[in-house]
């Protein structure tokens, strides 16, 4: 029997353990479902379905179910996976975009700095971490830059949660 993508995904969306429930569940949707193609391939793949004996069908149906379900993890990870490798980036540590360090009153600055030796107040050494500081907090940050515990990638002044970032000289565009 072949089925099409299109009623295999739709076997997928309703399985259950049993030809039976599958079918049952499958029937239930039929009369409302506007959309006439659809209801044509819901009514097909209950038809093949139907003409599958019981132990090869509900077989049928659990291995349809794992295809379906291997093939979106697959993908996810191996999207995942990609994006990684691509962007070779340290994980971001420290605050949180939407944190609520960013809201606060005294807030003014956010850097985003790598963490260069172990002398550093925050983090060892290859790690990134992104902070929502107050000036103080900001002159701080420069002041281990200075003595080069850390290397700040970059910076956005920010007031009441809203972010400005810097804008660079023409020449370093």
């Amino acid at each position: 029997m072949r089925f099409t993508n299109s009623e295999l995904e739709m076997i997928y969306q309703y399985a259950a353990p049993t030809k039976a429930e599958t079918i049952g569940g499958m029937k239930e949707t039929v009369p409302v479902i506007k959309d006439l193609l659809t209801r044509v391939i819901m009514e097909n793949a209950i038809e093949k379905l139907q003409k599958i004996p019981e132990p090869e069908c509900s077989q049928f149906i659990a291995d349809n179910k794992a295809r379906f379900l291997a093939g979106h993890e697959n993908s996810i990870r191996r999207r995942l996976a990609e994006a990684k490798a691509q962007t070779k980036q340290p994980i971001m540590q420290g605050h949180d975009l939407t944190g609520m360090e960013r809201f606060l009153p005294e807030t003014r600055h956010m850097i985003v700095l790598d963490v260069k030796t172990s002398d550093s107040p925050v983090g060892f050494p290859g790690e990134r971490h992104r902070y929502f500081l107050s000036d103080e907090g900001y002159k701080n940050a420069r002041a281990s830059e200075g003595r080069g515990e850390i290397k700040i990638k970059s910076h956005a002044a920010v007031a009441a949660g809203r972010l400005y970032p810097d804008r660079k000289p023409e020449r370093e565009r």
